[in-house]
């Protein structure tokens, strides 16, 4: 009778063990860093000057950041950027990209291309877990100064607009955790960044369609992201204010696994 007993216990364990998988993972702590890790001017005088967070070109002793500083440039701020962001839930900020435009001499070098990196720390804290590896992928800027000359070959409010365009290679991202799948989705906040017509996307070397922003003379423009971490695949469409969901970074989450996993 023992032995009929243990043998019904043996079997009610293997129909529950299913059921004893970890828990979905609700709530994530999270590190996003945006950096320039390479960079490209053509030819030409003046000065440039490269980091992580500012490239910037133009004449020796100007100011970037200043309209009419007699430099433009290129800055990232708000990285890292820390919090805490719940599943299925509402976007979290995090990354701030900077065009600043003024009119440069002709004869100065500009910046023509740029490599932007992108990498995201995650931490299960609902249920408690450990973090997951390090997340990196690496995104091309195309970016024109544009001669300030008239007429334009592209559609432009100034004479001419600047032209910064970034390669997108997936609107969501997926990674597996623990017997999940979650997907990252990327967006940008403030509607600065947009898909491109036809001309613009050529003018800056690129076959369209393209994602980008072109900045008017004397001005700034400043692109906020955010990130979504959804149980499903998350589509929006490009509207005022949001943009469609763009790839930029994070797209080599395919197939992540636990650093404990990792360990022989």
């Amino acid at each position: 009778m023992k032995k009929i007993l243990k043998g019904a216990i043996a079997g009610v364990a293997l129909l529950l063990a299913p059921f004893t998988q970890a828990a979905m993972v609700t709530q994530w702590d999270y590190t996003v860093t945006l950096g320039w890790t390479g960079w490209t001017f053509g030819a030409g005088t003046g000065t440039q000057s490269t980091s992580a967070s500012l490239l910037t070109w133009g004449a020796p002793g100007g100011s970037h950041d200043v309209i009419g500083g007699g430099r433009s440039g290129l800055g990232i701020t708000e990285s890292p950027a820390n919090g805490t962001i719940n599943t299925n839930g509402p976007f979290a900020l995090t990354n701030i990209i900077t065009h600043y435009n003024n009119p440069i001499s002709a004869s100065y070098a500009t910046l023509t291309n740029a490599v932007l990196q992108s990498t995201l720390l995650l931490t299960p804290i609902n249920p408690v877990d450990d973090t997951l590896d390090l997340l990196v992928a690496n995104f091309s800027i195309n970016f024109i100064e544009t001669p300030n000359q008239s007429p334009c070959p592209f559609p432009s409010l100034s004479v001419c607009d600047d032209i910064f365009v970034i390669s997108s290679d997936a609107l969501n991202a997926s990674f597996d955790y623990n017997g999940f799948t979650y997907f990252i989705s990327i967006i940008e906040t403030s509607g600065s960044l947009n898909p491109m017509d036809a001309a613009t996307c050529a003018q800056a070397g690129i076959v369209g369609p393209c994602l980008g922003f072109k900045t008017q003379e004397n001005q700034f423009t400043a692109a906020q992201f955010a990130f979504l971490i959804t149980t499903e695949p998350v589509t929006i469409v490009a509207a005022p204010g949001v943009l469609a969901l763009m790839g930029l970074g994070l797209m080599a989450l395919v197939g992540v696994r636990r650093r404990k996993q990792l360990v022989a």
